[in-house]
């Protein structure tokens, strides 16, 4: 989650939740109490999955040896590209799990945040108005464009590591 989302749900400055985090400022008990519904309802990271090593056939006898500069200079611009990727996806995946966890979150949110009792207070009136509005809108999944992009994306970066790892495997040593 944002610093400036979170700042929205509990209903203070982006500049405090900055300061919290950074350690400049302790959290206020109403600023944990207005967070403790959601601090109780994140799921916890997962661990990344390692991948298997690529293993390559070996080249044919009295091959002349390649250039390696220019192996080298490919498998360098392969990493390169692939960790530009890498990032553009990440930052998708990041979005549809942020998308995830509000939305498993979001039935104890809405419950914990009860209509004010006091129909003459306007101002907690529209604060839940507007939350009970804005809560459902961070389960949005990503749209259909950027799913796909997701996927092409990783067939890229498997390409490039995949053809960065068999540049590698020739060069001389």
């Amino acid at each position: 989650m944002r610093q400036d989302e979170l700042a929205l749900y509990a209903g203070v400055s982006p500049e405090l939740i900055q300061a919290a985090e950074s350690g400049r400022r302790s959290m206020s008990t109403p600023l944990l109490m207005a967070m403790l519904p959601l601090l109780q309802q994140l799921p916890e990271a997962a661990a990344p999955a390692s991948e298997p090593p690529i293993v390559l056939p070996a080249l044919a006898a009295g091959s002349p040896a390649p250039d390696a500069a220019a192996l080298d200079f490919r498998r360098r611009q392969c990493q390169q590209q692939a960790g530009r990727l890498r990032t553009q996806a990440d930052k998708l995946a990041t979005r549809a799990r942020a998308a995830e966890r509000w939305a498993q979150v979001l039935p104890a949110l809405l419950a914990a945040h009860p209509p004010p009792t006091d129909p003459a207070d306007e101002y907690a009136a529209a604060r839940h108005v507007w939350l009970m509005n804005w809560l459902p809108r961070r389960t949005r999944p990503l749209p259909t464009d950027d799913v796909t992009r997701w996927h092409l994306l990783q067939a890229r970066i498997v390409a490039l590591e995949a053809e960065a790892a068999a540049l590698a495997a020739v060069a001389p040593d």
